[in-house]
């Protein structure tokens, strides 16, 4: 979220079903959320889904945030770099 090619960016809403449907059944959520500062659509934001779960009190959802350096930090794709974030991962 932002989605790559499309730019699509999901709502708050959108990611409460997401992160609550993996909560509930103990699936490991992967966020991929290079893109966050690539948002341009009018009246859009970037929601993460570490914030959604945290709104919701979904302390069991497993999570892990992709996150890198060359997206959106500095904004030159020909350099390379990236971390996650684990998040209630046993």
């Amino acid at each position: 979220n932002p989605g790559n090619p499309s730019g699509n960016v999901m709502t708050h809403c959108d990611i409460q079903v997401i992160t609550e449907f993996c909560a509930e059944r103990g699936i490991v959520l992967l966020a991929d959320e290079v893109y966050q500062t690539n948002v341009y659509a009018k009246g859009a934001e970037f929601v993460s889904a570490k914030k959604v779960a945290l709104d919701s009190g979904l302390k069991n959802l497993q999570l892990v945030s992709f996150h890198s350096t060359s997206k959106g930090l500095v904004g030159e794709c020909g350099r390379r770099g990236g971390y996650m974030e684990l998040h209630h991962i046993d």
